[in-house]
């Protein structure tokens, strides 16, 4: 005769059942926490080994992914999870040109390749704007959202093109002659130059040239309220001032070189401020806060350092030689937790690292060599990219790359005719730049890989990206006429 369980008994049952469930999922959860991990089952040794991650992304999404040879399951954006080694990446999409690069698998680490930026196979430049061959300057704004034009060199009146929509719209503003020195017969000179975008590109500092041996003027062009314009020189009663450089914000504040002394210029206050750093001839921002300054030559060798406005003293860094030229250069990066100088002197450049930026002038730092690179020519320009991963030196014929992320060092030499070098990249984004070759906008990948010839283009006015990446903007001369280009890179039409 059958008899139901008793009540002790199917207590136990759903006991043991509850812990049998328990182990099975933080067993599932540890199995696939450590393959999220890299951790995977080696049938050659019959051992668990930690791989590595490769995070792969494209743009426009949707690529194949072809892995050594072998395609892989899943299209972008998807991850691979395998053991350590070079792999051969290649993604393709309908419509665009391949992509291919050799990249690293670390174990317990991920690599990210989301950067690629899809080229199409057909590019067909498509007229915006024009203007007159007179066009004396041109500059982009750092988001991409607008581009300044100044039609003739002898007259300060700045065209901005906006370009965030599909459709773009010119705007026209003319700085008041009150605002500048007017060309008189004694002195006719008068040659303006757009120098820079304040951080909220609702201004423009504008470089006033009046002839040799006659100070410069700068001018902070408001073109919301051109009557609000302003001369550094005469508000601050500054006969001179070298490099100014807007700070972040809206434009209201500056710093400059005057009488060799790095200082802070306040537009509000109208007040020069004291001398931050003395016997300076180069400098830069890092942030909003750090200048990082450049002394001039002393015995063969150069300092380096940084400075606030709250220090009683500047910071030196490093005492570099000086190779009776070329001035050191020094920039500033944080990757994750550490902080990065890259310092530059005649062909050398040196990676250092720190734990932290003491934000005092007296602090001990403690600097760590991460790597030491070299050119065959003296470099001219030394930077770290905004997200900290890269530090980039070049030297008008050749630059080179070393990737934090991968501790892996690029060296790429130009390949363009005599008529383009020598020349300086920029940066489209982080990961991608640009120069020219016989006449071609060509994109270079931070590595020197994957190299593409775009568009005619007119280097010295610039180029630039629209802000959500589908378009690619320049200047290209035809005729009598400069004109304002774009080739599309997103959302093309497959016929």
């Amino acid at each position: 005769m059958y008899h139901s369980p008793s009540k002790r008994v199917l207590f136990w049952r759903r006991i043991i059942m509850t812990i049998i469930m328990a182990i099975i999922v933080l067993a599932g959860v540890a199995v696939l926490t450590a393959f999220s991990l890299g951790y995977e089952y080696s049938e050659k040794d019959g051992t668990i080994e930690q791989g590595g991650i490769l995070q792969l992304g494209s743009n426009p999404s949707g690529a194949t992914v072809t892995i050594n040879g072998s395609v892989y399951g899943s299209r972008t954006t998807t991850k691979l999870v395998s053991q350590p080694g070079e792999y051969n990446v290649a993604m393709d999409r309908t419509g665009y040109r391949t992509w291919q690069k050799t990249v690293p698998i670390q174990a317990g680490n991920i690599t990210w390749l989301a950067y690629p930026r899809l080229i199409p196979e057909r590019l067909e430049p498509q007229t915006v704007a024009e203007f007159p061959s007179t066009m004396a300057d041109a500059l982009a704004s750092p988001s991409g959202k607008k581009y300044a034009v100044l039609p003739r060199g002898d007259t300060p009146a700045v065209s901005t093109i906006a370009l965030a929509e599909e459709q773009v719209d010119t705007n026209e503003y003319t700085l008041p002659s009150t605002s500048y020195t007017v060309p008189t017969a004694e002195r006719p000179t008068s040659q303006f130059e757009i120098d820079s975008w304040n951080g909220d590109e609702n201004k423009l500092l504008i470089k006033h040239l009046r002839g040799e041996g006659v100070p410069v003027e700068w001018i902070v062009f408001d073109m919301a309220n051109p009557t609000e314009s302003v001369n550094l020189n005469s508000s601050l009663g500054v006969s001179a001032l070298e490099k100014p450089v807007f700070s972040e914000g809206d434009g209201s504040q500056l710093f400059a070189i005057v009488d060799g002394a790095v200082r802070v210029l306040d537009l509000d206050d109208q007040t020069l401020g004291r001398p931050m750093v003395q016997d300076v001839v180069d400098f830069r921002l890092y942030g909003d806060k750090f200048v990082l300054f450049v002394k001039a030559p002393k015995d063969n060798t150069q300092q380096v350092g940084y400075v606030k406005n709250s220090y009683d003293e500047p910071r030196i860094l490093r005492t570099v030689a000086y190779d009776g030229t070329n001035n050191a250069q020094l920039d500033v990066g944080k990757y994750y937790s550490k902080y990065y100088f890259l310092v530059s002197y005649g062909k050398h450049a040196q990676l250092w690292s720190s734990p932290r930026m003491p934000d005092d002038s007296t602090s001990d730092i403690e600097l760590t060599s991460e790597k030491k690179i070299e050119l065959d020519r003296a470099i001219t320009t030394a930077d770290v990219t905004d997200n900290g991963q890269f530090a980039i030196v070049q030297n008008g014929r050749s630059f080179a790359t070393y990737n934090l992320e991968i501790s892996q060092l690029d060296t790429t030499k130009f390949t363009a005719g005599d008529t383009d070098l020598p020349q300086k990249l920029r940066h489209l984004d982080t990961y991608l730049l640009w120069g020219v070759r016989d006449g071609m906008l060509r994109t270079y990948e931070f590595d020197g890989a994957n190299q593409q010839d775009i568009m005619p283009i007119t280097p010295r006015l610039g180029a630039t990206l629209s802000p959500d990446g589908k378009y690619l903007y320049g200047f290209t001369q035809r005729d009598d006429t400069l004109r304002l280009t774009r080739v599309q890179l997103l959302d093309i039409t497959i016929n």
